[in-house]
């Protein structure tokens, strides 16, 4: 007669203590979600920012070279519009941390809310005009996210809305990563490749050109230019690691829409997501580490 209960009391505690082992008892624990968007909002500026900075930089070598040695036609750049690209990266990587950390609180019933904010025009650079574009595209993805989490604080969603607002937001998160991937690795990858052209050209024809008089000063140079590339090498390190994690986060909430679309248990959702958030963790901290 009592069998029933005592089964049920046992599966229950077999239940407890499976969800222990896995260390999870809800989707905020399965994926650290409001760590991983903490994590996010340091590291992911470190990187797009730098879309500004390179143009800086550029412009530094061209005001220190002789005016004898430039191209006749070479001007310094217009760093303005970059840097409203780079701004608008960083909002754009804001809102996507603002997501994570809405599925967070979702996933634990904490007061969701988020910080409105309008996205401005990208400017359009005549340099790149790919850079641009790919730029619009992450705004307007970003934008429908906000709108979302918008909807979601004003409507008081809690934990059992969570998988609709995973579902209804995949399209727009897979969007957003992929501009903001194709912005970093490809358009901001080739203004890098610039800048190195540039500093190649700057530090090797007067090194070349060194008389032995001049050995104690080439030695310097000769330091500062191994310091200066590898910082380059570090930026382009940062490049990958940026794709990466924009691959990871694809890919996971796109387990996570499929997940939710299954309705599946806390412990599978444990399993399948865990080793996507324990990757694009070390992604972030991999740029974080170069960045400090």
């Amino acid at each position: 007669m009592f069998l029933p209960q005592r089964l049920s009391a046992r599966i229950v505690a077999g239940a407890a203590l499976l969800l222990a082992a896995n260390g999870c008892v809800n989707l905020d624990d399965a994926a650290g979600l409001s760590q991983l968007s903490d994590e996010a909002r340091v590291s992911l500026p470190r990187v797009s920012n730098d879309v500004a900075e390179t143009c800086a930089r550029q412009n530094t070598l061209f005001e220190n070279t002789p005016q004898a040695e430039r191209p006749p036609a070479q001007q310094a750049q217009d760093c303005k519009p970059y840097q409203e690209i780079a701004d608008h990266l960083a909002n754009d990587e804001s809102i996507l941390a603002d997501y994570f950390d809405a599925l967070g609180k979702l996933a634990s019933n904490e007061p969701m809310g988020y910080d409105a904010r309008i996205e401005k025009n990208v400017t359009a650079t005549g340099a790149n005009s790919s850079l641009s574009a790919n730029t619009a595209s992450a705004g307007n993805a970003a934008q429908s996210i906000l709108k979302s989490l918008a909807d979601a604080a004003s409507r008081g969603y809690r934990e059992k809305q969570l998988g609709q607002l995973i579902q209804q937001n995949d399209p727009a998160i897979q969007a957003l990563t992929q501009a903001l991937k194709k912005v970093i690795t490809v358009d901001y990858a080739l203004l890098l490749s610039n800048e190195e052209l540039s500093l190649d050209n700057f530090y090797k024809g007067p090194m070349a050109s060194a008389q032995p008089t001049e050995r104690l000063t080439l030695i310097l140079v000769q330091r500062q230019y191994a310091h200066d590339k590898l910082a380059m090498q570090s930026r382009k390190d940062n490049i990958a690691a940026y794709g990466k994690v924009m691959d990871d986060i694809s890919a996971l909430h796109a387990k996570l829409k499929q997940q939710a679309a299954g309705k599946a248990g806390v412990v599978e959702i444990c399993k399948q997501v865990r080793p996507l958030a324990l990757s694009l963790k070390a992604a972030l901290s991999e740029i974080q580490s170069r960045s400090n």
